[in-house]
């Protein structure tokens, strides 16, 4: 499994990952944690390199709205969860409706990504 196959089924099930300190640190649902607590400890590694990478990425075309052509899923995935993992707001309303809404930027690159 990648690791942003990973992050995004981690995502899915309501579990947050940061890069706390060179670390990979989670948090969310204690049962949702355990059935992803092999895969994380496997990947390690990796998540810490995909979370870092997210976080030097340039933000300049989230910033500005802009999301990548259609066609490109990786490319939207990416942008997203640049995004995602560097804004609070859509950290939160990725663990469910019940804790808010996404901002507009964020709102705006999941509706591009998530787009059939």
């Amino acid at each position: 499994m990648s690791a942003q196959a990973l992050i995004r089924q981690a995502q899915e099930s309501g579990v947050v990952l940061r890069l706390v300190g060179g670390k990979v640190k989670v948090s969310g649902a204690r049962d949702a944690i355990a059935r992803l607590l092999v895969p994380l400890r496997e990947h390690r590694a990796e998540l810490a390199d995909a979370l870092q990478a997210v976080k030097e990425e340039p933000m300049l075309s989230a910033q500005a709205g802009a999301t990548p052509e259609p066609n490109d899923w990786h490319a939207l995935d990416s942008a997203y969860l640049a995004h995602h993992f560097n804004c609070p707001t859509c950290i939160a309303a990725g663990r469910g409706s019940r804790y808010g809404q996404r901002c507009s930027v964020g709102v705006t690159l999941w509706r591009g990504y998530s787009a059939d």
